[in-house]
């Protein structure tokens, strides 16, 4: 999967990627230049109510990116399993990212 964004220095702009959370899958950042932008994926995953989150199911992650400097960057993020060393991932996504002033 790619994805292509522009944003300013300073912006945020987030977005939902499909997890495999319950097979034990996490989407990691695989590389990113974190001179220029800063990565998080959090689990949308509900804490408080165990009966929506039943053993084995998947809930979406969420993908924020902040601009910290002018320029280009390539995110590169794989949804894999800890545990597993040398196996191709499950999935990728690539994020081409163009920041402005």
């Amino acid at each position: 999967m790619r994805k292509r964004i522009t944003i300013k220095v300073n912006e945020t702009r987030s977005f939902e990627l499909e997890s495999h959370e319950g097979g034990g899958y996490r989407w990691m950042i695989a590389s990113n230049d974190e001179n220029v932008t800063k990565v998080l994926i959090k689990s949308l995953k509900p804490i408080q109510d165990i009966a929506l989150a039943p053993l084995g199911k998947s809930f979406p992650s969420l993908v924020e990116i902040k601009a910290l400097a002018e320029g280009k960057s390539i995110v590169l993020l794989e949804e894999k399993r800890l545990w597993e060393k040398d196996i191709k991932p499950l999935n990728t996504c690539r994020i081409y990212i163009t920041i402005n002033q």
